[in-house]
């Protein structure tokens, strides 16, 4: 026993060496198991990423798939302070084009990992793991637990999984990497030869494929006349100097020459035909793909109905996709991003959604409807909301002021004077400041049942960038709250 653990050890310490054990117990690669035995896994990334960039039909259809998960667009949904963080999140990473690089990487790699960048405890961007560069994953029974990366410089570098976002679709058995969609067109097979008592590995479909396409341009290369020049009566350096010449003749050009010469036409007949083959082993890539879409661009003779159902068995596929990007959208990036703001995620209830919602359309039915009201009916709309919606549908609005409402700029002050001091009692006036950083205050006057603003004063030497732009903005933006406020407080 003793002599067999000794030879033991130093198998570990051999397939050690070779990289197809890891001694701390961790296995790396997709096809791994939890006894130990591992591949590179930048090599099979590399691997799959030569089959996705190499291959027309896997980039086809790994880029159509992804356009039709990511083509119809998201929005974000819940309690509006927490879709308002979550919007400018989505604005800052850019998370369209996050989601489309996410989703192709989990298609052609099964897996697209993101680390969670973070300043102040505070989650602030996204930024992708490139898969060649991973060097090592760490994992326990069921779970990845580390990353090891290989830097730019060189350099190596551990990530705790806690901080990374892992897309994938599906895990096959004690996997915990996800498999990408074209897995069998990549994997060796083994086959069995009972008569023999051996087994013999079949290469992949992508090999075979690839092997097939080098063959056929081999043939194509073969079949092209060739001819062979024959000069009787010539030789030495003469004969030379006519091949050289030869060998520099574009096609359909001929020689002239006063010696006499011979030209017989070489060809070669194909022996086989290898129809039958390419169009099984063309199906098996296809199904292997899981896009039928293909065969609308390859395939005459598809009907309306045919087509209608290759696109309806697609869209299945593309539903649980996007099922899955929704649930780890959710719970790996806007579920994080909110606990590290200090918003509780259970009651913001945000959820990412599929598809832009539509706009209602708007006509001037709708717009009287709204605005007609019998006069004990206070409106939907108001004045100003009916002259933008009438602007937005192309009628020639023009900006309109508030009625009697002048700006007066001077170098200490901009006020905006709603009404003449005439038109009410200065004993009346009272000042009320609103904003005492940025210097912004408003002058009353009250009657027996109103409350009503008289001007509006932006001090500048409390904010020196007050203009008259800036003050007729903010005006615009904020008086009818004002009015409603001071409505509210006369009231209560």
């Amino acid at each position: 026993a003793r002599v067999l653990g000794c030879l033991m050890r130093f198998l570990d310490r051999v397939l050690e060496k070779l990289g197809l054990r890891e001694s701390n117990g961790f296995f790396e690669g997709s096809s791994a198991s939890p006894s130990m035995s591992s591949v590179t896994p930048g090599s099979v990334f590399r691997r799959r990423l030569e089959c996705f960039l190499k291959d027309p039909d896997t980039y086809t259809a790994v880029m159509c798939m992804t356009a039709f998960v990511v083509g119809p667009g998201f929005h974000v949904s819940g309690k509006e302070e927490a879709v308002k963080i979550v919007n400018e999140f989505n604005q800052r990473v850019g998370m369209d084009q996050l989601l489309f690089k996410a989703i192709s990487e989990m298609l052609w790699a099964g897996n697209s990992f993101w680390l969670r960048l973070r300043e102040s405890g505070r989650i602030v961007g996204l930024r992708n793991i490139p898969l060649p560069s991973i060097t090592a994953i760490h994992r326990d029974d069921s779970e990845i637990r580390a990353l090891e990366i290989q830097t730019i410089t060189g350099a190596s570098a551990k990530i705790d999984f806690k901080d990374v976002v892992h897309f994938y679709f599906i895990k096959h058995g004690n996997d915990v990497l996800g498999s990408p969609i074209n897995r069998p067109l990549m994997e060796w097979r083994t086959i069995y030869d009972p008569d023999r008592n051996l087994s013999y590995q079949i290469p992949s479909y992508y090999d075979i494929k690839w092997s097939m396409e080098w063959a056929m341009w081999k043939v194509l290369m073969k079949y092209p006349p060739r001819h062979i020049y024959q000069f009787p009566r010539i030789g030495g350096e003469a004969q030379k100097e006519y091949a050289e010449k030869i060998k520099l003749m574009l096609p359909g050009e001929d020689i002239v020459t006063n010696q006499e010469v011979k030209v017989i036409d070489v060809r070669m007949d194909p022996r086989a035909r290898f129809d039958a083959y390419v169009e099984y082993l063309d199906n098996k890539v296809t199904l292997g793909l899981m896009n039928s879409i293909l065969r609308l661009f390859t395939k005459p003779g598809f009907t309306e109905a045919s087509a209608k159902e290759a696109n309806r068995l697609l869209g299945n596929l593309v539903t649980a996709i996007q099922r899955a990007v929704k649930r780890i959208v959710e719970r790996e990036i806007y579920d994080p991003l909110l606990e590290s703001l200090g918003v509780d995620p259970a009651e913001a209830d945000v959820r990412f959604n599929w598809g832009i919602p539509e706009k209602p359309k708007i006509t001037l039915e709708d717009i009287q409807r709204f605005y007609s009201t019998p006069p004990h009916v206070e409106p939907a709309l108001t004045r100003s909301e009916v002259r933008k919606l009438l602007k937005n549908l192309g009628f020639p609005i023009t900006e309109e002021a508030p009625e009697s409402a002048k700006i007066i700029e001077s170098a200490e002050s901009v006020v905006i004077r709603l009404r003449e001091s005439e038109a009410y009692d200065l004993r009346s006036a009272k000042d009320l400041v609103i904003d005492r950083d940025r210097g912004i205050h408003l002058t009353l006057i009250e009657g027996a049942d109103w409350l009503k603003v008289a001007a509006i004063t932006f001090d500048k030497k409390k904010w020196p960038k007050w203009n008259s732009r800036n003050a007729q903005k903010w005006f615009e933006e904020n008086f009818e709250t004002i009015k409603s406020i001071l409505g509210d407080a006369k009231n209560a």
